[in-house]
């Protein structure tokens, strides 16, 4: 017998193909393939699976993958080569280094020595979660943060369990600062790679580690006061202090000190020789946390979510089929149509777009789907730079703050049982509205004032 879940899905699943044969059945619009509008076909099958989660999103993005082909837009050959984009090396890379910090015992050491020392208010520990979060989002996924980081949180607070609001606060923290956070760098997530891969290839540019950073990091440093103040508005908290768990005494282990140099190396290799490329520096240190003898193979295996690398070939195919087929101009003729032609204006409806569209799927997903459009309304309207919108579009896809379903963070962190739905959909209104002022304001100014457009 099939279980409830496992029937639903299976229809869902149907309503996605009836959704392609729909889009094959009607005739193309004016200024639009044949080709164009299948792909248009092929993403709003997409949208659906990845809301839906119908079915895995690594199996999602593989039939993305496949279905281009089946209708004729690509070859077989070079839909498969799609997987020796550098994205997905960089992504591999980051998840080797992150499998070594977390092996060590260093990101316990470091936790709750920042945490110890935030504990002189409720408040203030509330700041130090989300910094803690936002700073290990800079080295791996912000899922992964999370994930070691929820036993930190949990046995912090357990001197203060009757305080409800610092519960639901702490928790909420420790998501929000981990989504901020990662976007200050390209190892914080798996869209970051992809978006600066996408505009290596369809503007000749490469965005390096350093200048991704410089570009990101403000949105980081106004994001998290702000977070932090509608935490502590929200959930207001009692004033006793906060008696944090020691940290880890004694010397560094060997192996915390080699996963802590082998890390601080590429890093520093990462801002100052960012022209070899950050594929093969990430490489590089991937390899030393293997040389250093922190992690083995095995561990690598249970580190590494192949699904992420699955859903990258259907999101770079889909963004390839998009615009190859003319159908990102079509769709940037018909917003421009709807919402005028200023630069500015256009700009704002990406950055807001592509936040709504976080909230329901994966920010990886959404930002896939979201670069072909930028891309297309750049190539329309001058003055719309297609850096500073794809720059705009990437950092948007993290800023999943009001439902559980946009963020894995979001997810594991309300596993605990210490919030629900209404207290994220609460604070979440107000950080996704003030995020995407943030990310404008930021293009707006400080991008130009860096001679980004």
């Amino acid at each position: 017998m099939w279980s409830k879940d496992l029937k639903i899905k299976r229809w869902l699943f149907l309503a996605s193909l009836l959704i392609l044969l729909i889009f094959y059945i009607i005739p193309a619009p004016e200024g639009l393939t044949y080709e164009g509008k299948m792909m248009i076909g092929v993403m709003v099958f997409a949208v659906f699976l990845f809301v839906t989660e119908a079915l895995p999103l690594g199996m999602s993005g593989i039939l993305i993958m496949i279905i281009p082909p089946l209708l004729g837009i690509f070859n077989y050959t070079e839909v498969f080569s799609f997987f020796g984009n550098e994205a997905i090396f960089i992504l591999i890379s980051a998840f080797i280094l992150a499998a070594g910090f977390q092996k060590s015992g260093l990101h316990l050491r470091f936790s709750f020595s920042l945490l110890r020392h935030f504990g002189s208010s409720r408040r203030l520990f509330i700041l130090g979660i989300l910094l803690l979060g936002a700073f290990l989002s800079f080295l791996m996924s912000e899922h992964a943060v999370v994930a070691l980081l929820i036993p930190v949180v949990v046995v912090s607070i357990s001197s203060a369990f009757e305080d409800e609001n610092l519960r639901k606060g702490g928790m909420i923290a420790l998501a929000y600062g981990a989504s901020v956070g990662s976007i200050g760098t390209l190892l914080g997530g798996a869209r970051n790679p992809y978006a600066i891969s996408f505009i290596a290839e369809n503007t000749g540019v490469n965005v390096t580690f350093l200048q991704w950073s410089l570009m990101a990091l403000p949105v980081v440093l106004i994001m998290m006061p702000v977070v932090w103040v509608i935490l502590t508005l929200m959930f207001p908290m009692k004033k006793e202090k906060i008696k944090v768990r020691e940290a880890k005494k004694g010397r560094l282990s060997a192996d915390e000190m080699k996963a802590g140099g082998v890390l601080a190396a590429t890093i520093i290799l990462l801002l100052t020789v960012g022209w070899v490329g950050t594929a093969i520096i990430t490489i590089i240190g991937a390899t030393a946390m293997f040389l250093s003898g922190v992690i083995n193979w095995k561990d690598v295996e249970k580190a590494i979510p192949w699904g992420v690398l699955l859903l990258y070939g259907g999101a770079i195919t889909l963004g390839k089929g998009l615009l190859e087929t003319g159908a990102t101009t079509w769709m940037a003729d018909e917003i421009i149509a709807i919402i005028g032609s200023e630069p500015a204006i256009l700009l704002l409806a990406v950055i807001a777009i592509t936040v709504l569209f976080t909230e329901f799927m994966s920010n990886t997903a959404a930002v896939a789907l979201m670069l072909p459009i930028g891309m297309g309304l750049s190539s329309a309207v001058t003055g719309l730079d297609p850096i500073a919108t794809s720059m705009a579009i990437a950092l948007s896809g993290g800023f999943a703050f009001t439902l559980l379903v946009g963020n894995p963070g979001n997810m594991i962190t309300y596993s605990t049982g210490y919030y629900r739905q209404k207290d994220l959909l609460r604070v979440g209104i107000f950080a996704d509205i003030i995020g995407i002022a943030v990310i404008y304001a930021v293009a707006m100014t400080v991008w130009k004032f860096m001679g980004v457009w």
